[in-house]
């Protein structure tokens, strides 16, 4: 995979999981310009308070722990978050408010603060360009290492965009029990990078569902190594489809790995009065367990997309259009013309399974 200039990587494991990789580390070269969206959780881990604090500053690292979430396990869990960044920064010669940290996995128990930090100097020795370790190492449930990479030509130079990902469970916008990281040596002012970012992030990752359930820990970062700057409106275009591509494809890959799942649904609603009309459509079928059931068990029973349509509060008549492709068949798609409006929207899900209340019911 294409790795963008400026970005190192590394991976150990630091005790939290059982021999598997838990930590890992993106490392820039120079300091980068960052962005990030996080959950709408109203009960965040320490983890994304900590880099909501500091997303704005230059980022010289972003460290990831998988196996806990650090989030609401004990009245200092903020203050040990700081306390890791902190013996970060000062082995790689920063500050910790240039440091991002993720976490991801099971809330409520204690991070073991001296687990992380007596894993870092191996972790820092460990950096190259190499980044197999690191997807790896963020994954909790996943069943596949989710990354992938897009080279560009501009007019100011050649570069690249690439993407890590993981979730597969508790998967509902905004966002997910997902985390997200995408790096790219391209540089754009700061106001059209977050406009093609907030875009990019709502056309994927706040348009996949597996489970309804919101989690406390979502985070996707954008880093910059702007070591190429776009100037043209023509670089600048082509760089926002290509960003767009690369999360859309790792928020698919996510539903593509949803807990238990048979099916990768991707539904299209037609005909609404507003793009968000049709997303919110979309959604409210998407999180349906009925609906979903009945994609597991290829039941044709549109009375469920009658009735989540009308939870979403969106009325439709009689002539309503619905159709799709073979049930039987482990990747579907679904049309829904409302016939209101001239607006579109498209959403991703996974069908309900016994296997999915299963994971769930056993993880701890």
């Amino acid at each position: 995979m294409k790795i963008p200039r400026g970005f190192l990587f590394s991976a150990v494991n630091c005790g939290i999981k059982n021999k598997k990789l838990d930590l890992g580390l993106v490392y820039c070269q120079d300091f980068c310009q960052g962005a990030g969206v996080f959950t709408k959780n109203a009960n965040p881990s320490y983890s994304v308070t900590v880099s909501k604090q500091n997303i704005n500053n230059p980022i010289k690292a972003i460290l990831v722990n998988s196996g806990n979430a650090n989030c609401y396990s004990h009245p200092r869990g903020l203050e040990d978050t700081g306390d890791i960044i902190s013996e970060l920064a000062k082995k790689i010669g920063t500050s910790k408010n240039n440091i991002l940290i993720s976490s991801t996995g099971i809330i409520g128990k204690k991070l073991s603060k001296e687990k992380i930090i007596k894993g870092l100097p191996r972790l820092i020795k460990g950096l190259s360009k190499n980044c197999d370790g690191f997807s790896q190492s963020i994954l909790t449930t996943d069943t596949f290492n989710k990354s992938l990479s897009v080279d560009l030509k501009s007019s100011s130079g050649k570069g690249s965009i690439c993407g890590f990902a993981k979730g597969a469970g508790m998967i509902c916008p905004n966002m997910a029990t997902m985390l997200g990281f995408v790096l790219t040596d391209f540089s754009l002012p700061r106001g059209a990078y977050r406009k093609i970012i907030n875009q990019a992030v709502e056309e994927s990752f706040n348009s996949i569902s597996i489970d309804g359930c919101m989690s406390t820990n979502d985070t996707v970062f954008f880093v910059s190594s702007k070591e190429v700057i776009l100037k043209s409106k023509k670089d600048i275009d082509l760089f926002s489809r290509k960003l767009k591509e690369i999360c859309l494809s790792l928020a698919q890959m996510i539903v593509k790995d949803a807990e238990g799942a048979t099916k990768f649904i991707e539904i299209e609603v037609k005909g609404a009065r507003s793009c968000s009309e049709a997303k919110k459509a979309g959604m409210y079928l998407a999180n349906s367990n009925l609906f979903k059931c009945a994609l597991y068990g290829e039941n044709a029973n549109w009375g469920r997309i009658i009735s989540a349509l009308g939870h979403a509060g969106v009325r439709v008549k009689e002539d309503i259009g619905i159709k799709h492709s073979p049930l039987k068949k482990n990747k579907i798609y679904i049309s829904i013309d409302l016939k209101r409006g001239k607006k579109s929207w498209k959403v991703y899900t996974s069908d309900l399974t016994p296997e999915y209340i299963k994971i769930n019911a056993e993880y701890s």
